[in-house]
C-alpha cells in the first residue's frame, strides 16, 4: 500500500536518547552525516505511524543556521515529506531569530535543489570561499518580514 501524505506527521525530536540514537544511526547508515556535538541544533523526523519515513537537522555554526541531513526513505519519496521537513526547519530557524538559512548540496541532486528553490533559496558563494556559479554548492534563504509572517503561528 502506498502511504498518503495525510498519514505522515513531522515533529521536532525532543529527546536525543539511546532509542532515538539507534534509529538515527540505522536511518543514516553509510551516509556520513556530521556529528553536531554541543552546537545548537534541532532534529526533525517524519513518521508514517511508528515508521521513520524521513529525517533532517538544522544547526547553528559560525553565526548562521545550516540545514543538513535531509533524507527520505524511497517508499515515501514524492509525497511531500522533504517539503514538510524543510518547512519545519525554516520555521524553527525563524523562531530562533535567523536572518538567513543556508544549506549545501551537490549539483547533481536536482530533486533537493528544486525543493529548496521553491522555498526561495538562491545559489551563492559564501564570502569565505572562492567559487563560480559552476563550483558553488551553497544555497541561502534570506528571512524577510513576509517570510516571517508566512511561518509564524497563526
Amino acid at each position: 500500500m502506498t502511504p498518503k501524505l495525510g498519514d505522515l506527521t513531522v515533529k521536532k525530536v525532543e529527546r536525543e536518547d539511546a532509542e532515538w540514537k539507534t534509529r538515527y544511526d540505522a536511518f543514516y547508515a553509510g551516509c556520513g552525516v556530521r556529528k553536531l556535538g554541543s552546537r545548537p541544533h534541532a532534529y526533525f523526523a517524519a513518521y508514517a505511524g511508528k515508521e521513520l519515513a524521513g529525517h533532517s537537522v538544522i544547526y547553528f555554526e559560525k553565526g548562521r543556521w545550516i540545514m543538513d541531513g535531509l533524507r527520505v526513505k524511497a517508499e515515501f519519496r514524492e509525497l511531500g515529506v522533504a517539503k514538510r521537513l524543510t518547512a519545519a526547519r525554516i520555521r524553527y530557524a525563524i523562531e530562533q531569530g535567523a536572518k538567513e538559512i543556508w544549506y549545501a548540496c551537490e549539483d547533481g541532486n536536482l530533486v533537493t535543489i528544486c525543493c529548496h528553490l521553491r522555498f526561495g533559496f538562491e545559489k551563492i558563494c559564501p564570502d569565505s570561499h572562492r567559487c563560480t556559479a559552476a563550483t558553488a554548492h551553497w544555497y541561502r534563504l534570506k528571512i524577510t518580514p513576509e517570510l516571517k509572517l508566512e511561518y509564524s503561528d497563526k
